[in-house]
């Protein structure tokens, strides 16, 4: 070990003392020093920013928004059990009960062209959403042939026989 002024001979315990305590000294003072100049530059940070938002209000441009926070600290927590949302409504989002494909009669040659999908909702004691799978083929003629529903759905929304209440929407 060498002492700063570069001499190769050893250090005496007296002399490592004094080394030790001497560098000590100067890593409180270091450490004072860094503590003061983050003050000063938070501080400069803040005044810079000041005369940001001057200059644009002199230049009669919008403010800068509100800042807020990244929402990182929310992930760490768990979720509350009320999101305090509201449940989506319509047909489009009720959970289809049962699936039911329509096949329809078609002349040979022709080509299957997918589905059409009509959704029923009827309320009985509980609700069934019925999704009918129409399939829809085009004939060697150009015709397209769609399964028709079956006559047990119903068309209307005004009087249901019995406890049924259909709210489907069918298209023209």
């Amino acid at each position: 070990m060498s002492a700063s002024g570069g001499s190769a001979k050893p250090l005496s315990q007296k002399a490592l003392l004094l080394l030790v305590t001497d560098l000590t000294g100067k890593i409180g003072r270091l450490e004072q020093e860094v503590e003061r100049l983050r003050l000063d530059n938070s501080n400069l940070r803040l005044d810079n920013q000041a005369l940001k938002d001057e200059i644009a209000r002199l230049k009669h441009l919008p403010p800068r928004p509100p800042f807020k926070p990244s929402g990182m600290e929310k992930a760490t927590e768990p979720r509350a059990t009320g999101s305090g949302r509201r449940p989506r409504r319509g047909a489009k989002w009720d959970r289809v009960t049962r699936e039911v494909t329509l096949q329809v009669e078609v002349p040979t040659g022709s080509r299957f062209k997918g589905y059409k999908t009509v959704v029923q909702r009827d309320l009985i004691l509980t609700a069934e959403v019925v999704r009918y799978k129409r399939e829809r083929w085009v004939t060697p003629d150009g015709q397209t042939s769609t399964a028709s529903v079956p006559s047990n759905a119903s068309r209307s929304s005004g009087a249901c026989s019995g406890a049924r209440r259909s709210t489907g929407r069918w298209p023209r």
